[in-house]
């Protein structure tokens, strides 16, 4: 048997086995792309990535109580985004926080959810966001019709059975009552939402199989491997022999040496990270690993979960868990306890203009939230692939659930990040087209009802990630079927 021989086949999906089930998706490595140029582009298709965020941003608009607002979100000027002018911009607008970013960038203004609000506006704006789908009556929890764009992203990408990798970075868990809910953006099918994972530890388990990758038989065999996991210090170790040898393939360059061993190094910070906080798994111990496991809410760590979460959504597309993820920051509404310039605040409240200065601190937090979405974008940076950054092999969304504190519908904010291979323009600020569309419903509030709908938005999206409609035409009928069809052209590169 030649050297050739000695070692086994890695299909394309690269991924190391260990025992129990144990599995872990490997970065993509130029050893094992198919040698055709085009099929090489054919790999992977593109992913993608979301980030929603709650109670609005400080834009030109009014308030709760009426009064009139400046421009303090948008850049000055439509046209091509450079450093030099969204640094410019900084002091004024909270989108200058992202200057580092400036050319890989799409922003979009223009975009309005279809439906009003028939209950809880916030809701009701969780429920359009990533459906674009008419929702139920509902004074506290307003729920989808249809499905959302990461289901079906996930049901045409991901390998059969795999969902879409769901976060949530708030402070109640599924199943809430009254106003204390989640408030779901991920949809299953109509009136299912998908159950958040809320846990970063345990969604670093179901991205390395550790207690199930949706193939493993009983709850007891799922709690041994979990147990095994626990007492070992690293992923690494229980693979310690499959890495060994997989770093001695010939096929490997060393450009593909280097990415493995990046890949390996990122596993290592996760852990070490989610140490340090209450998501600790003890050595031994399975019930006090739940029992600590149970803390994802505590306010307290709510930004470094926040930080972890996107940590794992980028670790998750390196190494082809899912080619989509979600994770939404915020319940139903964003009421985290800020402490900023000396004021301790409810963030919902100063999105409703209830204190003093919450203009300011509205916009101070904008420039918190742009920050974390910033860090996903180096997160994702960092990751080298054999043709580019990882940004760049995809597309990363940040959106609001609606415009701004006062509810509104419609302007809800888009930011674009990465050109998903390609598809998407880069270094633009774009308003998108307006106009009236059927069945959109005014409430005093929102839902303008403009061909500018997130509809489009959502085809766009479902488009550049290669979920097509028949011969490869683009998906234009996502959402609500009343809605005009189509895409936003105008972000085509």
């Amino acid at each position: 048997m030649n050297n050739q021989d000695s070692h086994p086949k890695l299909n394309r999906r690269l991924v190391l086995r260990g025992a129990g089930g144990l599995m872990l998706g490997l970065p993509l490595l130029e050893g094992f792309m198919p040698r055709e140029a085009a099929a090489q582009s054919a790999v992977r298709s593109p992913f993608v990535l979301f980030v929603v965020s709650d109670n609005g941003v400080v834009q030109a608009g009014v308030t709760l109580g009426g009064a009139p607002e400046a421009e303090r979100f948008w850049p000055t000027a439509t046209g091509t985004l450079t450093k030099e002018s969204m640094l410019a911009d900084k002091a004024t607008r909270s989108t200058g926080e992202l200057a580092d970013y400036a050319e890989k960038l799409l922003i979009v203004k223009g975009v309005n959810l279809p439906y009003g609000s028939n209950g809880c506006s916030h809701s009701a704006a969780d429920a359009q966001i990533l459906t674009a789908a008419s929702i139920t009556p509902g004074s506290t929890n307003c729920l989808s019709t249809r499905e959302s764009i990461d289901t079906a992203i996930a049901k045409a990408k991901n390998p059969p059975g795999r969902d879409p990798l769901v976060l949530h970075a708030g402070m109640f868990s599924p199943g809430g009552t009254g106003f204390d809910i989640p408030g779901y953006v991920s949809y299953v099918a109509a009136k299912q939402p998908r159950v958040y994972i809320d846990s970063p530890y345990k969604a670093y388990q179901a991205i390395t199989g550790v207690v199930g990758n949706g193939t493993m038989g009983s709850t007891a065999e799922n709690e041994a491997e979990a147990r095994r996991a626990a007492r070992s210090k690293s992923i690494n170790d229980l693979l310690r022999p499959q890495i060994k040898d997989l770093l001695t393939r010939p096929e490997l360059s060393k450009s593909d040496v280097e990415r493995l061993n990046q890949h390996f190094t990122a596993i290592r910070d996760i852990e070490v990270k989610m140490s340090t906080t209450t998501f600790k798994v003890p050595d031994a111990d399975i019930a006090a690993m739940k029992q600590m496991d149970s803390k994802p809410y505590d306010q307290s760590n709510r930004e470094a979960a926040i930080r972890l979460h996107m940590e794992l959504m980028a670790f998750a597309v390196a190494a082809d868990y899912s080619r989509v993820a979600v994770l939404k920051i915020g319940d139903r509404i964003d009421d985290h306890q800020y402490t900023i310039n000396g004021q301790t605040f409810k963030f919902h409240d100063a999105s409703h203009r209830t204190m003093n200065k919450a203009e300011d601190l509205h916009h101070a937090v904008d420039r918190l939230i742009f920050g974390h979405y910033k860090y996903l974008l180096d997160t994702l940076s960092a990751y080298t692939t054999p043709t580019g950054s990882l940004l760049d092999q995809g597309v990363t969304i940040w959106a609001n659930q609606c415009a701004t504190g006062a509810h509104s519908f419609s302007n809800v904010p888009w930011i674009l990040a990465g050109s998903a291979n390609g598809f998407f323009k880069q270094g633009r600020f774009v308003t998108v087209g307006t106009g009236q569309m059927p069945g959109g419903k005014q409430d005093g509030v929102g839902g303008d009802g403009s061909v500018s709908g997130v509809n489009k938005m959502l085809n766009t999206v479902l488009t550049a990630a290669g979920v097509t409609g028949a011969n490869g035409a683009p998906t234009d009928n996502f959402g609500d079927p009343t809605l005009p069809k189509g895409i936003f052209s105008e972000l085509k590169a």
